[in-house]
């Protein structure tokens, strides 16, 4: 790969620390600040009641989710001078960095309703604008990446930033709350983040598109082409469940360290961040694993894995020691490292030979169709794991709702392998396939 071609790939990559930044220190803190545990040390309040927090979300989501099929179409058929995926990117990004800057600073400083119908705004502006920019984000990854061993490098590149991003997100929250508050902490983390983001539009050109392939249906005839995609579908379903265990996780963690580990939740993300130190060192070897054996043994191993790391959490604080706990979260950078790099590599397989064999580019619509599935799922994850607390608790003396968290989410990833098995696209396929053409 030549120099200059590496650093437009590396810039573009970079964009992918921001956007972690952004959904990471969200969805990790904002349930967490609005409803804290009775005993906590920022000394925070009550905002919302717990049983209302998990519907802000889902709302938001449910926003989210309906606002990728459109962003998605639309950036498909885009016409413009800067191209079809980055004008979103270049206008969506500051709505982005406003409506995260607003989360928290709620308009009540107690629990109230208010706060309530305030924070299910805000996150649903939140997630509609991080879909405005993350799906044309990814949809250049087919566009700019040119063979197998380009795709996979670049898209390792971009996990190692999305793990860097998270690692910001994870100790460098926890840092900034501890030293200011929350709402500092969200005005220094979205302001780096934002200018992460930009860097896209600043070095990334798009190339021109063929009139004759770019996509003449309509949105749902689109959306309906992207759906009868079996590989498209088998990959979901594996990525769905995937996601679901990991937003499961993010959530619980500050309850699981403060409550079963009995250590301040600020040092959740300590822990995290030092799994994802694990997950950057591995990182280096995905490619290398994926081009030998092929994305998808090596995404199913280590799925499988994910899945055994989520089910011990459920026995933190009691068989496994808080060092043990520790270690445990540590290994989980493992199986992240192959999630941060494989599956964007996977998705934009299945769009390019979609497109070769339909003879239109959609690469935005599959992307976009995976953030709809996914983000409703994580939606769904937000609304079980604080219903799980409130059914089972999440105290000392009640900490069953924390314990099954993972365990149930390392249950359902093992279940969606069953039906991945059947994915079908190999790597020396689209390569004889690209050849031909």
């Amino acid at each position: 790969m030549k120099g200059r071609r590496f650093f437009v790939l590396f810039m573009y990559s970079l964009g992918y620390m921001g956007i972690s930044i952004f959904t990471q220190t969200a969805v990790k803190w904002y349930q967490y600040y609005y409803t804290p545990p009775a005993f906590n040390t920022q000394g925070l309040k009550i905002l919302v009641p717990i049983g209302l927090i998990g519907f802000s979300m889902i709302v938001a989501r449910i926003f989210d989710g309906v606002s990728d099929p459109i962003v998605a179409y639309y950036s498909d058929k885009l016409r413009s001078r800067w191209g079809r995926r980055i004008p979103f990117v270049l206008f969506g990004s500051p709505v982005l960095f406003l409506s995260f800057i607003m989360i928290w600073f709620p308009p009540v400083e107690h629990e109230s309703i208010l706060n309530f119908v305030y924070l299910t705004f805000v996150l649903s502006l939140f997630f509609v604008a991080f879909t405005a920019v993350v799906a044309p984000y990814l949809a250049l990854i087919p566009e700019i990446t040119k063979s197998a061993e380009e795709r996979i490098t670049l898209t390792m590149m971009q996990g190692i930033t999305q793990i860097l991003g998270v690692m910001v997100a994870e100790a460098g929250s926890g840092i900034l709350i501890r030293i200011f508050n929350f709402k500092v902490m969200g005005i220094i983390l979205g302001s780096f983040a934002f200018v992460t983001l930009m860097l896209t539009p600043l070095f990334v050109k798009e190339e021109p598109v063929k009139e004759e392939d770019m996509s003449t249906v309509s949105m749902f005839a689109s959306i309906k082409m992207t759906l009868s995609n079996k590989d498209f579908i088998y990959y979901l379903t594996a990525i769905t469940a995937l996601w679901f265990g990991l937003n499961t996780l993010t959530i619980a963690m500050p309850y699981i360290t403060e409550v079963l580990l009995k250590i301040p939740a600020e040092n959740s993300g300590f822990m995290i961040a030092g799994a994802f130190v694990v997950a950057v060192f591995f990182s280096f070897f995905v490619p290398k694993l994926s081009l030998a054996y092929g994305k998808k043994k090596v995404f199913m191993v280590f799925s499988a894995f994910f899945a055994l790391i989520l089910g011990l959490t459920g026995l933190f604080g009691t068989v496994f020691s808080k060092t043990l706990s520790i270690v445990i979260i540590l290994l989980a950078g493992i199986p992240l490292s192959v999630f941060f790099v494989i599956p964007n590599a996977m998705i934009a397989d299945i769009a390019e030979l979609d497109g070769i064999k339909v003879g239109q580019r959609r690469e935005g619509m599959f992307f976009g169709a995976q953030g709809f599935v996914v983000k409703v799922v994580m939606g769904i994850s937000s609304l079980v794991t604080p219903l799980l607390f409130k059914a089972f608790g999440y105290s000392a003396e009640s900490p069953l709702g924390l314990m099954l968290c993972g365990p149930l989410a390392g249950v359902l990833i093992l279940l969606s392998l069953v039906v991945f098995r059947n994915y079908s696209i190999s790597e020396k396929e689209l390569e004889e396939i690209r050849r031909i053409k």
